[in-house]
């Protein structure tokens, strides 16, 4: 089976000014889990994939699952916000 390039935009929320509400562009395959987005956006950010919620509309979505499992498709939008408000080793998260 064939696998697509997948194209998609996660917005970053943390307190951070030099993250917050910046937009980072992912390049995923078509079967890409919502795990390696998240290691996608920690290499793009260095916010650790553990301190992430990755939320698509309304939902936390689940690492295990793949993005396509939400209706995730080219193009669309996900946001990225911290598990935490505040992590003593980690302050600007």
């Amino acid at each position: 089976m064939e696998t697509f390039e997948m194209h998609i935009k996660a917005i970053v929320y943390n307190k951070t000014r030099k993250l917050a509400g910046n937009t980072v562009d992912l390049e995923l395959g078509d079967n890409a889990t919502v795990a390696e987005a998240k290691s996608k956006i920690e290499e793009l950010t260095t916010v650790p994939a553990n301190m992430q919620w990755v939320i698509f509309g309304t939902l936390k979505l689940e690492d295990s699952k793949l993005l396509r499992d939400y209706g995730i498709r080219d193009g669309y939008t996900i946001y990225s916000t911290p598990t935490i408000v505040e992590q003593p080793n980690m302050p600007n998260l």
